[in-house]
């Protein structure tokens, strides 16, 4: 199972700064709406933890979030990775948004893959290529429990490669998926041994409830969260 969490609120929001690699912090907003996400998903493991990884992007809004999801659920270990992060924004990173219009190279459609909107920045086909690459390099992710605290764009191709989808099938059927801060969306293999997705985008723990349901997913086995 594939657990995918996008950090909170951070400060680039709040003070107009662009996304990418700007280095922000999550705001008091965006710390309650994590600790919200992981309490949540805690009550579906009130009877015991099973083994989970938590993986996150290295910059400090996700190491952030990825932290309040380790108390939460006692988990000792946090593997932070580059390969994680949201879209390189090249020189545009920690600049106000009005500053990085200066910078912005439009593409001539919506359809490229290969142009890079800031000076340094990367392309959508090489940041598709270094997070889905950079996953199925560190971990097996049909086999382990994985936790990934993680960018709007990097769940995104995450989502995408799962769906047996490369960044030119995504361009050809010209798809999408909403990823909201502090939102929880689920992959597994479900017990037909078919790729699923059994939570997206879900925001209810921003409102009363009691757990994410896990244990109600069709998963490919009745232990398949607690294997070793």
């Amino acid at each position: 199972m594939i657990i995918l969490v996008r950090h909170g609120e951070a400060t680039h929001h709040t003070e107009h700064l662009t996304g990418g690699w700007t280095d922000s912090d999550l705001t008091d907003k965006g710390r309650r709406q994590i600790e919200a996400a992981a309490i949540k998903l805690s009550r579906d493991f009130s009877c015991g933890m099973p083994r989970f990884r938590i993986l996150c992007s290295d910059l400090k809004r996700a190491h952030e979030s990825a932290e309040i999801f380790a108390e939460k659920l006692g988990i000792q270990k946090i593997e932070d990775f580059a390969f994680l992060r949201e879209k390189n924004n090249g020189k545009a990173a920690g600049l106000k948004e009005s500053e990085a219009r200066a910078l912005y190279r439009p593409p001539a459609t919506l359809k490229e893959l290969d142009h890079r909107n800031y000076p340094g920045g990367e392309t959508r086909r090489e940041f598709f290529r270094r997070s889905v690459e950079g996953l199925q390099r560190e971990a097996d992710w049909e086999k382990e429990n994985l936790i990934i605290i993680s960018h709007k764009g990097t769940i995104q191709n995450i989502i995408f490669a799962w769906l047996g989808m490369d960044i030119d099938d995504v361009n050809r059927l010209n798809f999408s998926v909403d990823i909201l801060p502090s939102s929880f969306s689920v992959l597994g293999i479900n017990k037909w041994k078919e790729h699923a997705i059994f939570r997206l985008n879900d925001i209810s723990h921003l409102q009363a409830g009691e757990g994410y349901g896990i244990h109600k997913f069709k998963l490919g086995t009745i232990d398949a969260l607690y294997q070793k």
